[in-house]
Protein backbone atom coordinates (compact mmCIF):
# COMPACT_ATOMS: atom_id res chain seq x y z
CA UNK A 1 0.00 0.00 0.00
CA UNK A 2 2.82 2.27 0.72
CA UNK A 3 4.41 1.78 -2.90
CA UNK A 4 0.76 2.50 -4.49
CA UNK A 5 0.51 6.16 -2.41
CA UNK A 6 4.20 7.03 -3.16
CA UNK A 7 3.19 6.23 -6.98
CA UNK A 8 0.07 8.40 -6.50
CA UNK A 9 1.70 11.09 -5.15
CA UNK A 10 3.98 11.24 -7.48
CA UNK A 11 1.72 11.33 -10.30
CA UNK A 12 -0.58 14.06 -8.75
CA UNK A 13 3.38 15.86 -9.05
CA UNK A 14 4.06 15.81 -11.89
CA UNK A 15 0.27 16.81 -12.54
CA UNK A 16 0.53 19.86 -10.46
CA UNK A 17 -2.19 18.97 -8.67
CA UNK A 18 -0.72 18.26 -5.16
CA UNK A 19 -2.44 19.80 -2.49
CA UNK A 20 -0.62 21.34 0.99
CA UNK A 21 -1.83 18.05 2.77
CA UNK A 22 -0.51 15.95 -0.01
CA UNK A 23 2.75 18.05 -0.40
CA UNK A 24 3.58 17.77 3.25
CA UNK A 25 3.06 14.07 3.00
CA UNK A 26 5.15 13.52 0.15
CA UNK A 27 7.55 15.52 2.45
CA UNK A 28 7.57 12.79 5.19
CA UNK A 29 7.78 10.09 2.79
CA UNK A 30 10.69 11.37 1.24
CA UNK A 31 12.33 11.52 5.15
CA UNK A 32 11.63 7.81 5.70
CA UNK A 33 14.56 5.13 5.67
CA UNK A 34 15.24 3.37 3.29
CA UNK A 35 12.22 0.79 2.03
CA UNK A 36 11.52 -1.11 -0.71
CA UNK A 37 8.12 0.64 -0.92
CA UNK A 38 9.98 3.91 -2.74
CA UNK A 39 12.39 1.75 -4.96
CA UNK A 40 8.89 -0.47 -6.22
CA UNK A 41 7.20 3.08 -6.64
CA UNK A 42 10.03 4.62 -8.80
CA UNK A 43 10.03 0.81 -10.62
CA UNK A 44 6.63 1.53 -11.60
CA UNK A 45 7.06 5.30 -13.10
CA UNK A 46 10.29 4.24 -15.09
CA UNK A 47 8.07 1.45 -16.34
CA UNK A 48 5.99 4.29 -17.95
CA UNK A 49 8.76 5.67 -19.87
CA UNK A 50 10.07 5.09 -23.41
CA UNK A 51 13.81 3.97 -22.09
CA UNK A 52 13.82 3.42 -18.45
CA UNK A 53 17.09 1.68 -18.37
CA UNK A 54 18.59 -1.05 -16.10
CA UNK A 55 19.98 0.15 -12.47
CA UNK A 56 17.85 1.97 -10.06
CA UNK A 57 19.74 4.08 -7.03
CA UNK A 58 15.95 4.57 -5.03
CA UNK A 59 18.10 6.74 -2.70
CA UNK A 60 19.88 9.09 -5.12
CA UNK A 61 16.61 9.58 -7.24
CA UNK A 62 14.70 10.33 -3.62
CA UNK A 63 16.88 12.50 -2.74
CA UNK A 64 16.18 14.81 -6.75
CA UNK A 65 12.70 14.06 -5.86
CA UNK A 66 12.95 16.10 -2.29
CA UNK A 67 15.07 18.83 -4.31
CA UNK A 68 12.06 19.32 -6.88
CA UNK A 69 8.88 18.36 -4.29
CA UNK A 70 10.66 21.98 -2.53
CA UNK A 71 11.23 24.11 -5.71
CA UNK A 72 8.00 26.32 -5.14
CA UNK A 73 9.23 27.11 -1.73
CA UNK A 74 12.63 28.81 -3.04
CA UNK A 75 12.41 31.81 -4.87
CA UNK A 76 11.68 31.47 -8.52
CA UNK A 77 9.24 32.15 -10.96
CA UNK A 78 8.64 31.02 -14.13
CA UNK A 79 6.21 32.14 -16.89
CA UNK A 80 7.04 30.17 -19.86
CA UNK A 81 5.15 29.92 -23.13
CA UNK A 82 4.36 26.40 -21.78
CA UNK A 83 2.30 26.38 -17.89
CA UNK A 84 4.35 25.81 -14.86
CA UNK A 85 3.31 21.54 -14.51
CA UNK A 86 4.86 21.12 -17.90
CA UNK A 87 8.27 22.32 -16.47
CA UNK A 88 7.65 20.26 -12.89
CA UNK A 89 6.89 16.99 -15.01
CA UNK A 90 9.78 17.44 -17.42
CA UNK A 91 12.47 18.15 -14.29
CA UNK A 92 11.45 15.27 -12.27
CA UNK A 93 11.15 12.80 -15.35
CA UNK A 94 14.63 14.02 -16.66
CA UNK A 95 16.65 13.57 -13.14
CA UNK A 96 14.35 13.17 -10.23
CA UNK A 97 12.04 9.45 -11.24
CA UNK A 98 14.78 7.76 -13.87
CA UNK A 99 16.84 7.27 -11.04
CA UNK A 100 20.26 6.70 -11.58
CA UNK A 101 19.67 5.98 -15.55
CA UNK A 102 21.17 9.74 -16.48
CA UNK A 103 23.77 8.64 -14.64
CA UNK A 104 24.68 5.24 -15.99
CA UNK A 105 24.59 6.53 -19.79
CA UNK A 106 27.20 9.21 -19.14
CA UNK A 107 29.14 7.53 -16.64
CA UNK A 108 29.53 3.95 -17.77
CA UNK A 109 31.03 1.84 -14.83
CA UNK A 110 29.48 3.32 -12.18
CA UNK A 111 28.01 0.33 -9.62
CA UNK A 112 24.78 1.70 -7.62
CA UNK A 113 26.13 2.00 -4.49
CA UNK A 114 28.75 4.13 -5.95
CA UNK A 115 26.25 6.79 -7.32
CA UNK A 116 26.37 10.23 -6.09
CA UNK A 117 24.16 13.15 -7.06
CA UNK A 118 26.63 15.17 -8.38
CA UNK A 119 25.25 19.14 -8.39
CA UNK A 120 26.44 22.34 -10.03
CA UNK A 121 25.69 24.70 -7.23
CA UNK A 122 24.71 28.49 -8.51
CA UNK A 123 27.55 31.25 -8.67
CA UNK A 124 28.48 32.52 -4.70
CA UNK A 125 29.86 36.27 -3.44
CA UNK A 126 33.45 36.25 -4.33
CA UNK A 127 36.37 38.07 -6.18
CA UNK A 128 39.87 38.88 -5.94
CA UNK A 129 41.01 42.34 -5.24
CA UNK A 130 44.45 43.58 -6.87
CA UNK A 131 46.12 46.52 -4.88
CA UNK A 132 48.47 49.01 -5.95
CA UNK A 133 51.76 46.48 -5.20
CA UNK A 134 50.85 44.08 -7.45
CA UNK A 135 49.48 41.70 -4.22
CA UNK A 136 45.83 39.92 -4.41
CA UNK A 137 43.29 39.57 -1.82
CA UNK A 138 40.52 36.97 -2.02
CA UNK A 139 37.54 38.00 -1.23
CA UNK A 140 34.07 36.04 0.01
CA UNK A 141 30.55 36.69 1.64
CA UNK A 142 32.64 35.81 5.15
CA UNK A 143 35.26 38.66 4.86
CA UNK A 144 35.77 40.91 7.73
CA UNK A 145 39.12 43.32 7.57
CA UNK A 146 40.58 46.72 7.27
CA UNK A 147 43.13 47.07 4.12
CA UNK A 148 45.54 50.63 4.20
CA UNK A 149 45.98 51.68 0.55
CA UNK A 150 48.18 55.20 1.48
CA UNK A 151 45.66 57.25 2.93
CA UNK A 152 42.33 55.53 2.14
CA UNK A 153 41.21 52.50 4.73
CA UNK A 154 39.80 49.71 2.62
CA UNK A 155 37.22 47.67 4.88
CA UNK A 156 35.67 44.52 3.47
CA UNK A 157 32.21 43.97 4.97
CA UNK A 158 30.89 40.55 4.36
CA UNK A 159 30.10 40.92 0.15
CA UNK A 160 31.15 44.63 -0.72
CA UNK A 161 34.11 46.80 -0.19
CA UNK A 162 34.19 50.13 1.12
CA UNK A 163 36.38 52.68 0.31
CA UNK A 164 36.96 55.98 2.81
CA UNK A 165 39.04 58.46 1.57
CA UNK A 166 40.78 60.87 3.57
CA UNK A 167 40.09 64.56 1.53
CA UNK A 168 43.23 65.41 2.46
CA UNK A 169 44.88 62.79 0.65
CA UNK A 170 46.34 63.42 -2.78
CA UNK A 171 47.97 60.16 -3.51
CA UNK A 172 46.38 58.24 -6.01
CA UNK A 173 46.65 54.49 -6.59
CA UNK A 174 44.66 52.06 -8.79
CA UNK A 175 42.90 48.79 -7.11
CA UNK A 176 41.12 46.49 -9.53
CA UNK A 177 38.05 44.28 -8.44
CA UNK A 178 37.95 41.15 -10.26
CA UNK A 179 35.16 38.40 -10.14
CA UNK A 180 35.37 35.04 -11.62
CA UNK A 181 32.98 32.92 -13.41
CA UNK A 182 30.22 32.03 -10.97
CA UNK A 183 30.97 34.87 -9.06
CA UNK A 184 29.93 38.69 -8.33
CA UNK A 185 30.82 41.29 -5.84
CA UNK A 186 29.84 44.93 -4.74
CA UNK A 187 32.33 47.62 -4.33
CA UNK A 188 31.24 51.46 -2.92
CA UNK A 189 34.05 53.58 -4.26
CA UNK A 190 35.52 56.96 -2.68
CA UNK A 191 33.29 58.87 -3.71
CA UNK A 192 30.56 57.31 -2.24
CA UNK A 193 29.19 55.56 -5.82
CA UNK A 194 28.04 51.98 -5.80
CA UNK A 195 28.90 49.10 -8.13
CA UNK A 196 27.73 46.07 -8.49
CA UNK A 197 29.58 43.34 -10.45
CA UNK A 198 28.63 40.63 -12.22
CA UNK A 199 30.29 37.14 -13.00
CA UNK A 200 33.76 37.52 -14.88
CA UNK A 201 34.12 41.06 -14.76
CA UNK A 202 36.45 43.83 -13.58
CA UNK A 203 36.50 47.36 -12.74
CA UNK A 204 39.48 49.51 -12.16
CA UNK A 205 39.47 52.49 -10.47
CA UNK A 206 41.58 55.20 -7.89
CA UNK A 207 42.14 54.99 -4.56
CA UNK A 208 40.76 58.57 -4.57
CA UNK A 209 39.12 60.50 -6.92
CA UNK A 210 41.12 64.17 -7.60
CA UNK A 211 41.12 66.51 -10.33
CA UNK A 212 37.99 67.17 -12.68
CA UNK A 213 36.82 63.99 -13.44
CA UNK A 214 36.08 60.44 -11.44
CA UNK A 215 37.33 58.14 -14.22
CA UNK A 216 37.58 54.26 -14.16
CA UNK A 217 37.24 50.93 -16.00
CA UNK A 218 34.92 48.13 -16.36
CA UNK A 219 34.90 45.05 -18.27
CA UNK A 220 32.18 42.24 -18.39
CA UNK A 221 29.25 43.29 -17.11
CA UNK A 222 28.40 45.86 -14.00
CA UNK A 223 25.57 47.97 -12.53
CA UNK A 224 26.30 51.30 -11.18
CA UNK A 225 24.69 53.83 -8.96
CA UNK A 226 26.57 57.11 -8.99
CA UNK A 227 26.82 59.86 -6.68
CA UNK A 228 26.21 63.27 -7.63
CA UNK A 229 29.23 65.90 -8.13
CA UNK A 230 28.52 68.50 -10.99
CA UNK A 231 31.46 69.49 -10.64
CA UNK A 232 33.28 66.24 -11.05
CA UNK A 233 31.77 64.26 -14.05
CA UNK A 234 32.16 60.51 -13.52
CA UNK A 235 33.50 58.87 -16.60
CA UNK A 236 33.21 54.81 -17.51
CA UNK A 237 35.76 53.23 -19.99
CA UNK A 238 34.49 50.20 -21.00
CA UNK A 239 36.61 47.43 -23.06
CA UNK A 240 38.93 50.43 -24.31
CA UNK A 241 36.66 51.62 -26.52
CA UNK A 242 33.30 53.20 -25.30
CA UNK A 243 33.16 55.76 -22.72
CA UNK A 244 29.91 56.61 -20.84
CA UNK A 245 29.53 60.17 -19.07
CA UNK A 246 27.37 60.72 -16.05
CA UNK A 247 26.48 62.89 -13.22
CA UNK A 248 24.52 61.04 -11.44
CA UNK A 249 22.41 57.86 -11.80
CA UNK A 250 22.01 54.77 -12.08
CA UNK A 251 22.63 52.27 -14.93
CA UNK A 252 23.79 48.86 -16.56
CA UNK A 253 26.75 47.74 -18.79
CA UNK A 254 27.04 44.39 -20.56
CA UNK A 255 30.45 43.98 -22.29
CA UNK A 256 31.14 40.93 -22.62
CA UNK A 257 33.87 39.72 -25.10
CA UNK A 258 31.26 36.41 -25.81
CA UNK A 259 28.53 39.13 -26.89
CA UNK A 260 27.71 40.66 -29.99
CA UNK A 261 27.18 44.06 -29.03
CA UNK A 262 28.04 45.85 -25.70
CA UNK A 263 24.85 47.49 -24.22
CA UNK A 264 24.12 50.14 -21.89
CA UNK A 265 20.38 50.59 -20.08
CA UNK A 266 19.22 53.30 -18.04
CA UNK A 267 17.33 53.04 -15.25
CA UNK A 268 17.27 56.49 -13.94
CA UNK A 269 19.37 60.08 -14.85
CA UNK A 270 20.90 60.59 -17.63
CA UNK A 271 23.98 59.94 -19.75
CA UNK A 272 25.49 59.80 -23.02
CA UNK A 273 27.48 57.34 -24.73
CA UNK A 274 30.08 58.36 -27.01
CA UNK A 275 32.73 55.80 -29.27
CA UNK A 276 34.62 57.07 -31.95
CA UNK A 277 33.04 59.91 -33.33
CA UNK A 278 29.15 58.81 -32.46
CA UNK A 279 27.40 59.54 -29.17
CA UNK A 280 24.05 59.04 -27.90
CA UNK A 281 22.07 60.52 -25.08
CA UNK A 282 20.15 58.24 -23.13
CA UNK A 283 16.91 58.65 -20.69
CA UNK A 284 15.31 56.44 -18.49
CA UNK A 285 14.42 53.25 -20.00
CA UNK A 286 16.52 53.48 -22.88
CA UNK A 287 19.35 51.36 -24.18
CA UNK A 288 22.59 51.11 -26.02
CA UNK A 289 23.58 49.14 -28.49
CA UNK A 290 27.15 49.60 -29.62
CA UNK A 291 28.16 47.75 -32.36
CA UNK A 292 30.65 49.68 -35.28
CA UNK A 293 28.55 52.65 -34.35
CA UNK A 294 25.35 53.02 -31.84
CA UNK A 295 21.96 52.32 -31.85
CA UNK A 296 19.55 53.37 -28.65
CA UNK A 297 16.50 51.33 -28.05
CA UNK A 298 13.71 53.52 -26.37
CA UNK A 299 11.63 50.65 -25.00
CA UNK A 300 14.15 48.57 -23.56
CA UNK A 301 13.58 45.67 -21.13
CA UNK A 302 14.99 47.22 -18.31
CA UNK A 303 13.77 44.64 -15.94
CA UNK A 304 16.29 42.10 -17.99
CA UNK A 305 19.00 44.20 -18.25
CA UNK A 306 19.09 44.32 -14.37
CA UNK A 307 17.87 41.36 -13.55
CA UNK A 308 20.99 39.63 -12.08
CA UNK A 309 21.42 42.38 -9.75
CA UNK A 310 18.18 40.99 -8.67
CA UNK A 311 19.34 37.77 -8.04
CA UNK A 312 17.10 36.14 -11.27
CA UNK A 313 17.78 35.16 -15.00
CA UNK A 314 15.44 37.02 -16.72
CA UNK A 315 14.96 35.23 -20.57
CA UNK A 316 12.17 37.22 -21.78
CA UNK A 317 13.01 37.26 -26.11
CA UNK A 318 16.33 35.10 -25.29
CA UNK A 319 17.53 33.10 -27.80
CA UNK A 320 18.77 29.72 -26.19
CA UNK A 321 22.31 31.01 -27.14
CA UNK A 322 21.77 33.93 -25.47
CA UNK A 323 20.69 32.16 -22.65
CA UNK A 324 23.89 29.62 -22.12
CA UNK A 325 26.11 32.34 -22.01
CA UNK A 326 24.48 33.55 -18.82
CA UNK A 327 24.18 29.86 -17.27
CA UNK A 328 28.04 29.39 -18.64
CA UNK A 329 28.96 32.35 -16.78
CA UNK A 330 26.85 31.94 -13.40
CA UNK A 331 27.81 28.47 -13.01
CA UNK A 332 31.17 28.17 -14.73
CA UNK A 333 30.27 25.24 -17.75
CA UNK A 334 31.48 25.35 -20.73
CA UNK A 335 28.47 25.03 -23.44
CA UNK A 336 29.36 23.48 -26.82
CA UNK A 337 27.05 22.90 -29.58
CA UNK A 338 26.68 19.67 -31.64
CA UNK A 339 25.93 21.21 -34.71
CA UNK A 340 23.62 24.47 -35.66
CA UNK A 341 22.35 26.44 -32.32
CA UNK A 342 18.64 25.13 -32.08
CA UNK A 343 16.25 28.25 -33.01
CA UNK A 344 14.23 28.22 -29.96
CA UNK A 345 13.18 31.84 -27.56
CA UNK A 346 12.32 31.62 -24.18
CA UNK A 347 10.32 34.08 -21.77
CA UNK A 348 10.18 34.07 -17.92
CA UNK A 349 12.47 34.22 -15.03
CA UNK A 350 14.32 32.18 -12.66
CA UNK A 351 16.51 32.55 -8.92
CA UNK A 352 19.44 32.61 -9.66
CA UNK A 353 20.02 30.60 -6.14
CA UNK A 354 19.16 27.35 -8.49
CA UNK A 355 20.79 24.02 -9.43
CA UNK A 356 21.87 24.33 -12.58
CA UNK A 357 20.43 20.98 -13.37
CA UNK A 358 16.78 22.48 -11.71
CA UNK A 359 17.36 25.24 -14.72
CA UNK A 360 18.41 22.92 -17.61
CA UNK A 361 15.45 20.42 -16.74
CA UNK A 362 13.19 22.98 -18.65
CA UNK A 363 15.22 22.38 -21.87
CA UNK A 364 13.85 18.88 -22.30
CA UNK A 365 9.90 20.53 -22.59
CA UNK A 366 11.17 22.17 -25.10
CA UNK A 367 12.47 19.15 -27.34
CA UNK A 368 16.08 20.05 -26.85
CA UNK A 369 18.69 17.20 -26.28
CA UNK A 370 21.69 17.98 -23.73
CA UNK A 371 24.12 15.83 -21.97
CA UNK A 372 26.87 16.96 -19.38
CA UNK A 373 30.41 15.77 -19.58
CA UNK A 374 32.11 17.18 -16.31
CA UNK A 375 31.92 20.94 -16.76
CA UNK A 376 30.68 21.12 -20.40
CA UNK A 377 27.14 21.25 -21.61
CA UNK A 378 26.52 19.57 -25.09
CA UNK A 379 23.81 20.40 -26.98
CA UNK A 380 22.39 18.13 -29.39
Amino acid sequence: MEQQRISHLLEKHLAGTLDDAERQELEALIQQPDTAAWEDAISLQLSQQDDPGEAIDQQAARAAVARIVSLDKRRMTATYVRPWWHWAAAAVLLFCLAGTYFWYQYQPGLQPDKVEMTTFAPGTTKAMLTLADGSKVALDSTGNQLIDQGGTAVRQQGGQLLYEADRNNKTVSYNTLTTPSGGQFKVVLPDGSRVWLNAASSIRYPTAFTGTERRVELTGEGYLEVAKNEHQPFRVIVNDQTEIEVLGTQFNINSYTDEPVVRTTLVEGRVRVLQGKASAILQPGQQAIIQNGITVDKHANVDGAVAWKNGQFNFDGATLDEFMRQLARWYDIKVVYKGKVPDKSFQGKLGRDLDLYEILAALNDFGIQYKLEGKTLIIE
